[in-house]
């Protein structure tokens, strides 16, 4: 592959499918934590006594019990959908170009497509400078621009849906005209969640999930109740499902025809009315009550296939059903505790059979909380990669105040098992708080979880400074960089000093961040620019707490000439195997993905998921899959036997065989592994750009066809 391959993938446009950016396909880390219920009335069946003994008894274990809780909330997370990540924009915010662009690119981490209130307007008179209405194609959002735009500052709104039905906009400043200062935005952009949108959610997932609760608790009180609880139960699902309806309905409205969650929604409602219809007909017409609580059980896979557990990157034979699992025992707690309060008391006045159904009841909740800990620790673990992760970002930090709004109705849940289980009105009563308490917690978390953290002026982008470039470091330096996050690291050593250069996804400096080297603060010196003394040996970098170690040298020979004899060899190689594994930051798995390319226009590549290309000259095919058919499309022909890199500097070998260097033209560093003269395995760290490239063969036998039809 040659430089285009970088250079298309950060500064142009593509597709996901599209070979030569090879485009980003990061994981998606945003959820939305749609069912936080993490409580339930636990029955002690040995215990009795006062509430005055019971909660001396919960007071006394506190301290355990508060332990054992907040590990628990914060290792379960809830049921989650996702957010579109904004990748790269070109141009870039902050740019300032000799040439006027014909469009502006926005490229996305996961399918999106056109939000209202896009716009591009000349910051001098403030009229739109769009040439047609913008348009989206798989992961990226391209609004046309008028052609030969005068030299202004010019201000970009972007407005995006993604593909779980939410609503994203931000703002972007560039410049036309060589020696302009940096531009700032004068348009603002709204935020993704209003509060009417979150009562709607709120409403539609508590209907979801009394409904799908009372329908297990249905379950459990049949054959103990019979036909007593026929009529109760059947009008709790009804309301329920009737909030449900309500909620999704209003949801669809807003929702952008074609994402997943707009067919999802439509398919809800046609199965809320069927079950709300059977729940009202249930207490006149018998049967109708089995297809009512089928309904309400259908209803509880709607998360998880509106959710993340189906996004392209996520193991899909295991997300889905902890997803599952998740949102059945979110259920169980949360419709059980509404049909303890609300249909067990109609059902029977019977003191035996209430303390049986509420016994079974218990045993059903424990084996459901076990099952919402396993479950919510496994989908924790595709979201948060170090314990740092808890406290440093969006996901974690949700779900510590998701812990400190659940303590005291878990404390709550266990003042009823230890004290109230014999005293039926009392433990009604207690139980009626703690449903509502959780119906709070619901709301809190919805609106928590939606909205992005730390965006508390989105309104007011052009008052920040805009954006700019990073400074990079001496071309003697030696340099190397490692991934934190979705940061770039960079570091460029020289006897008795480290510089850090911090890249953000927009390919732009990062400042204002702590970074400490060896422990020591490093000061500021430009755009994403820290140094600070360091001694001989491996250096710490800390970047906001966060900490990665460096081995390099603060010495290295020079290497121009040995990467240059490898670069020819590459170029002059007749054919290359290879596998890549690219994200779009340091903390997710990578898009692995097998390519073989034969000089001088023919490539292939396919993924473990069954996407694949074939580029032959000026033709292509495509498959989204396994099994579906190829595409055939038009192609800008490659030049295919090119390395990732082109202007370089700060040539070193670190150890023998091991080159870094700097591409400043990107820019992007790199690591790579040379064998025979050849790459073995290089790495690439580069803005919303982290590669892997292992070689597998050059020169093969190898052939690159047309595929057959």
């Amino acid at each position: 592959m040659h430089r285009n391959r970088v250079q298309h993938a950060l500064q142009r446009p593509f597709p996901a499918h599209c070979t030569d950016g090879r485009a980003v396909l990061g994981h998606a880390v945003k959820h939305l934590e749609q069912m936080p219920v993490r409580t339930l009335v636990f029955v002690d069946r040995h215990g009795s006594g006062k509430a005055s003994t019971g909660l001396r008894r919960y007071l006394s274990r506190a301290p355990r019990v508060t332990a054992l809780l907040t590990a628990a909330a914060l290792a379960c997370p809830a049921a989650a959908s996702a957010h579109a990540t904004l990748i790269r924009t070109t141009p870039a915010t902050g740019a300032v170009l000799a040439h006027a662009p014909r469009r502006v690119i926005v490229v996305f981490d996961d399918t999106v497509r056109v939000g209202h209130g896009n716009a591009v307007v000349a910051n001098s008179s403030q009229h739109s400078v769009l040439a047609a209405s913008p348009a989206a194609h798989g992961h990226v959002l391209t609004l046309p621009l008028r052609p030969g735009l005068a030299d202004d500052d010019y201000s970009v709104r972007w407005s995006i849906v993604s593909d779980d039905g939410h609503q994203e906009q931000g703002v972007l400043a560039f410049a036309v005209g060589a020696g302009r200062p940096p531009p700032t935005a004068v348009l603002g952009a709204g935020g993704s969640l209003g509060w009417g949108n979150a009562a709607l959610r709120w409403l539609y997932f508590s209907g979801l999930l009394v409904a799908g609760g009372a329908a297990v608790f249905a379950l459990l009180a049949l054959p103990l109740l019979g036909d007593r609880l026929r009529r109760p139960l059947a009008q709790l699902i009804f309301f329920a499902l009737l909030a449900a309806f309500i909620g999704a309905s209003v949801l669809l409205r807003s929702a952008v025809s074609g994402t997943r969650f707009h067919l999802v929604l439509e398919v809800a409602l046609i199965v809320a009315v069927v079950g709300g219809v059977a729940a009202a007909l249930a207490p006149v017409y018998r049967l109708l009550l089995l297809p009512a609580v089928g309904c309400a059980l259908v209803l509880l896979a709607f998360p998880t296939l509106a959710g993340h557990a189906l996004d392209p990157d996520q193991p899909h034979w295991f997300s889905v059903p902890a997803d599952l699992l998740h949102v059945t025992a979110a259920a169980i707690w949360l419709g059980g505790l509404a049909s303890l309060v609300l249909v067990l008391p109609r059902a029977t006045s019977d003191r035996e059979k209430r303390g049986a159904v509420v016994r079974r009841f218990s045993t059903t909740a424990l084996v459901s909380v076990c099952l919402i800990g396993a479950s919510g620790v496994g989908r924790a673990l595709t979201e948060l990669n170090s314990i740092s992760q808890v406290w440093s970002t969006s996901y974690g930090r949700s779900l510590i105040v998701k812990s400190a709004l659940l303590l005291p109705v878990l404390g709550l849940g266990w003042l009823n098992r230890t004290a109230l289980l014999h005293a039926f009105a009392r433990l009604r009563r207690s139980a009626m708080v703690e449903a509502t308490l959780l119906f709070g917690v619901l709301a809190a978390v919805g609106v928590l979880t939606q909205a992005r953290p730390g965006v508390v002026r989105a309104a007011l982008p052009s008052m920040a400074p805009a954006p700019r470039p990073p400074v990079l470091p001496p071309r003697s330096a030696v340099v190397d960089a490692h991934a934190v996050g979705a940061l770039v690291v960079g570091i460029a050593r020289t006897p008795g000093r480290a510089t850090v250069t911090l890249l953000g996804s927009g390919n732009t400096g990062v400042d204002g961040r702590d970074v400490r080297i060896d422990g020591r603060r490093a000061v500021a010196c430009g755009s994403g620019c820290y140094t600070a003394a360091a001694a001989a040996g491996p250096v710490g970098v800390w970047v906001d707490g966060a900490r990665t170690l460096f081995g390099l040298p603060s010495r290295a020979p020079q290497a121009t000439a040995l990467l240059r004899e490898v670069t020819l060899r590459y170029r002059s190689s007749k054919s290359i195997v290879f596998d890549e594994s690219l994200s779009a930051d340091g903390t997710s798995p990578g898009f692995r993905t097998r390519f073989t390319v034969v000089a001088p226009n023919r490539l292939r590549y396919e993924t473990k998921t069954g996407l694949a290309a074939v580029v032959i000259g000026s033709r292509r095919w495509d498959r989204t899959s396994s099994g579906r058919p190829f595409v055939e499309s038009a192609q800008t022909p490659l030049q295919v036997t090119q390395p990732l890199w082109s202007k370089v500097s700060n040539v070193h070998e670190i150890a023998p065989g091991v080159l870094t260097f700097l591409d400043r033209s990107l820019p992007a560093w790199f690591r790579v592994e040379v064998a025979r003269r050849r790459p073995r395995v290089v790495h690439m760290e580069a803005a919303a750009h982290f590669m892997v490239e292992r070689y597998v063969a050059f020169d093969a036998p190898v052939e690159v066809s047309p595929p057959s039809r």
